[in-house]
């Protein structure tokens, strides 16, 4: 017989396996703690060598690497970035802040944006960035747009630079606004399942791809108008920033396919004779243009410039502290209201609901400013959130709500209870409907040669299996129950209100409005932004002297150092796999499952809040 190693001995034993489960998580921790220490300083010597750099004849570069938003999304799953995308959002509030503080610097007389990444920015907020855009023009400085490529988004921006710069080969992606949907009746006929749906609302088409293959008269109709008005107000600010007219604009945006081949010329110099760009340049005559424009940098390889993130640290030290011992808390709820713990980019009806709950509670406390951007969720988390705001009040706390991107079905939930509304004219709100999906399986099951069967001691089976056909008991208290959940929501929109309820129902019926027409129809107070509402709620408070605060749900920061790491790791993966638009829808529809979690089944989401 051979003759064992200790080592092969040893390996026999249990405890090896428990000593070297706990030396491999010893050394994970170590590692840890390494990449923590090694970023910690990585980030004190950058702010030590950048010595908070002197804005002065210098450009100020505004270059978001992502879409622009209320908050930065975060993640609780270590293995949310397999595919390798990165999150690179760039919260409005730190954007505002650079763009409002610049206005004012006498030492800041030139800005340069950068606007090619932040495709996916609301249209909300996209007004408020304009705005503060518009007011450095007007405090004259000179604002320059530089780009490969121009979408929808960059472009709106862009126009408010007093000289738009293309890239020679680049182009601008400027159409309507749109919004269409997969319809799954059909397929779903195919592989036999079955969607029971329950829903109230004339308008609430969330549940409509599994009744049918298209849209629905009403739904068209309702989403038309919203997108009507937002795709106006989009064209006068453009039209206006370009001297042009919104004809204009509408007549390229529908005759863009004559417009851009009605000669030889290239796309790019076709968009510089219609007026909508001021140069094309190259890259490299770019980089050449701006150091002519802006001077040499010390290095003498770029032009002399600081960038936003390097200025917001600037007057970040700079800024006088306010001894004020009034706070207002300003509390972010953006995403999809799941029930919960969530991370920032969700609204958790526990996390959320904790984070107004620490405000109530902190005596220094006056105010508090919901700042919704969500096309709602799940009932039950949505109404945690609603007694919350309501615990808040009774407490004497003046509660604002204010309206950022999307604020419909359980964003307007949330929102309802508040002393008083603040709405862009650009926001989508309204979409007061309730509806709930059970699917069954049992015809696609028995198509494969399957089939469940079995006994119960009772009448109605309401376990609601899949496997079997809805037991129409069940399916009748279901109903019962959206019905009731309707008359609740048009109800607390009534007594909130104070609108009759029968005018609640006729604006109510699931139908989405934009920001001006919901205030023509009483369901939003003002027209303003997020620092229009802080000030209301001031003064609604009676202080004049505050400090405002955000309370954010904190993030496991372990979790977090795995994103990252996965997220590199997910650049192994071959590009065909990550770039599969079939697989990532796949993958979206999965993920959109997961935020299903309501303990009811029942939920209020306006599925057609989007552009």
């Amino acid at each position: 017989m051979e003759q064992q190693t200790f080592f092969e001995k040893f390996k026999k034993n249990p405890f090896f396996w428990i000593f070297s489960g706990r030396l491999f998580f010893l050394s994970l921790n170590i590692f840890f703690i390494l990449i923590v220490f090694i970023g910690f300083i990585s980030l004190v010597s950058s702010i030590l060598v950048d010595d908070l750099k002197d804005p002065t004849n210098k450009a100020l570069v505004i270059n978001p690497m992502g879409p622009i938003v209320e908050q930065v999304a975060g993640s609780d799953d270590p293995f949310d970035n397999l595919s390798g995308d990165l999150p690179r959002e760039l919260y409005v509030g730190d954007l505002l802040e650079v763009l409002e503080t610049a206005a004012n610097d006498e030492r800041v007389k030139s800005i340069l944006l950068g606007l090619d990444n932040i495709n996916g920015t609301g249209q909300a907020v996209l007004y408020d960035v304009g705005r503060a855009l518009q007011n450095l023009r007007d405090a004259g400085k000179n604002i320059i747009a530089v780009g490969d490529s121009y979408s929808r988004s960059g472009y709106y921006l862009a126009s408010f630079a007093n000289e738009i710069i293309l890239n020679t080969d680049g182009a601008i992606v400027l159409d309507g606004f749109g919004r269409s949907r997969l319809f799954y009746k059909a397929f779903l006929d195919k592989i036999k399942v079955d969607f029971n749906v329950f829903r109230v609302g004339t308008y609430k088409s969330a549940v409509e791809p599994y009744l049918g293959n298209e849209m629905s008269d009403e739904a068209k109709e309702a989403n038309l108008d919203y997108l009507n008005i937002l795709w106006d107000s989009y064209k006068e600010v453009i039209a206006k920033n370009r001297d042009m007219s919104p004809d204009d604009i509408q007549y390229l945006v529908d005759n863009a396919d004559k417009i851009l081949t009605d000669s030889e010329k290239s796309i790019a110099e076709a968009i510089l004779n219609y007026g909508l760009v001021d140069k094309l340049l190259p890259r490299t005559k770019t980089r050449s243009y701006l150091k002519e424009l802006f001077g040499e940098s010390e290095d003498k390889k770029s032009f002399a410039r600081i960038s936003g993130y390097q200025y917001f640290q600037l007057i970040q030290s700079e800024r006088t502290q306010n001894l004020s011992d009034n706070k207002i808390a300003v509390i972010v709820a953006r995403g999809t209201i799941v029930d919960g713990v969530q991370p920032p980019g969700m609204i958790g009806g526990d996390s959320t609901s904790r984070l107004i709950r620490e405000a109530h509670e902190n005596e220094y406390v006056k105010a508090i400013v919901l700042r919704v951007d969500s096309g709602g969720g799940g009932v039950f988390a949505s109404e945690q959130i609603r007694q919350e705001l309501l615990a808040a009040k009774e407490k004497g706390l003046t509660i604002i709500a204010s309206m950022g991107n999307v604020a419909a079905s359980g964003g307007y939930w949330i929102s309802a209870n508040a002393h008083e509304i603040w709405a862009s004219h650009n926001t989508i709100t309204g979409s007061i409907g309730i509806f709930g999906l059970l699917p069954t399986f049992d015809r696609a099951l028995n198509e494969i040669g399957m089939n469940s069967d079995g006994v119960k001691t009772s009448k109605l089976d309401l376990s609601g299996d899949l496997t079997q056909p809805i037991d129409q008991g069940l399916a009748k208290i279901i109903q019962s129950e959206i019905e009731y959940g309707y008359k609740r929501f048009i109800g607390l929109v009534s007594e909130a209100r104070d609108i009759p309820i029968g005018e609640v129902d006729k604006i109510a019926q699931g139908r989405v409005w934009a920001g001006s027409k919901a205030l023509e129809l009483g369901l939003v107070d003002n027209i303003g932004d997020l620092k229009m509402a802080v000030e209301r709620a001031a003064e609604l408070a009676g202080i004049d002297q505050y400090t405002s605060y955000y309370p954010e749900q904190a993030v496991n920061w372990r979790e977090q150092l795995l994103n990252r790491v996965f997220g590199y790791i997910g650049w192994t993966i071959p590009a065909y796999i990550r770039n599969n638009l079939l697989l990532r829808e796949a993958v979206n529809i999965l993920k959109g499952a997961d935020k299903l979690n309501d303990p009811k089944g029942i939920y209020i989401i306006c599925e057609d809040c989007q552009v």
